[in-house]
Parts: C-alpha cells; sequence; structure tokens
C-alpha cells in the first residue's frame, strides 16, 4: 500500500488536487508548545483506537467546536480517504485490535516536530506519522501519512 501524505495548500486546489494525486489539503489550529502538539496527538489516538475517523483529524488539526462550511468539506474528504484505506488495511491484515501507540517522536531543529503512531491489526499494523511545524513563535499541523511499510521501523536489536 502507498504511504499517502497530505500538506497545507489553498483551498481552491482542493479538487484538482484529490483527483489526480491522492493529496489532501489541511489546515491547522496553532498550538502554543510542544505539549500541546502532544496532547493534540494523544487525542488522535484516542479517537483512532475508538475508530473514529472524523475525530482523529479535528484532533490533530486541533479543531474543536462548531467547523466551517470549507472545514467541514475537508473533514467528509480525508475521512472518507481514511476509511477507505482502513477498509484496504482490514482485508490485508485483518480488524485493528483497538490498540494505538505512541511509537516515537522525533525533530528536526525547535521547528518540527513527528510523531510516529502504530495501529495494531490481528496480522500486522498501520502507520500514522503526524508532523507540526513552528514557523515562529506557534505549532501548526503541517503533514500527515500512513502506510503499512514497517521496514523503516525496525530497529537493531541488541
Amino acid at each position: 500500500m502507498p504511504a499517502h501524505r497530505f500538506r497545507v495548500i489553498p483551498a481552491f486546489l482542493m479538487a484538482i488536487i484529490m483527483g489526480l494525486t491522492g493529496f489532501s489539503p489541511l489546515l491547522a489550529e496553532e498550538l502554543s508548545s510542544e505539549e500541546e502538539c502532544r496532547q493534540a496527538v494523544q487525542l488522535a489516538m484516542n479517537a483512532l483506537q475508538e475508530g473514529n475517523i472524523r475525530e482523529f483529524i479535528a484532533a490533530i488539526e486541533n479543531s474543536t467546536g462548531d467547523v466551517n462550511e470549507e472545514m467541514r468539506l475537508r473533514f467528509d474528504a480525508l475521512t472518507q480517504k481514511i476509511h477507505q484505506e482502513k477498509i484496504k488495511l482490514a482485508a490485508r491484515y485483518g480488524e485493528p485490535l483497538g490498540k494505538v501507540e505512541l511509537l516515537k517522536t522525533e525533530k528536526i531543529s525547535d521547528r518540527f516536530i513527528r510523531y510516529t503512531v502504530l495501529e495494531y491489526h490481528e496480522r500486522s499494523a498501520a502507520v500514522f506519522r503526524i508532523t507540526y511545524y513552528r514557523p515562529r513563535e506557534n505549532w501548526t499541523f503541517h503533514f500527515l501519512n500512513w502506510t503499512d511499510d514497517l521496514n523503516s521501523l525496525y530497529e537493531k536489536a541488541p
């Protein structure tokens, strides 16, 4: 299964990009600290564990309360895309076990932070990578991808 990547791009390109590349734009509310980023990822993990894709997306975007029409359309499109991929994962690796784990946190300088999350299935796991970026003072959601390729996660055993 290919890795899927989502970047922040102008909203007017959404339909073209989704139709041609499988990319989907996401915008986020800003977060004031790395701890708030970690809390957003924890909320996303809880939603993923419960099978609630829409709440997963809202958590990584740090979106609460009512959403405007543009955000609702974006949520709907991404929810549908992730739901379709989860159906493929279930067909290939079995149903999710309801176990989600934050595997690692990585940083580039003091500007990027990436969380690697595993969602366990009956015969394998899905890898979700959630990245935040701090262009100035606050953090904003930057990137989401997921894959079933676990190769980059293996570490040398002692």
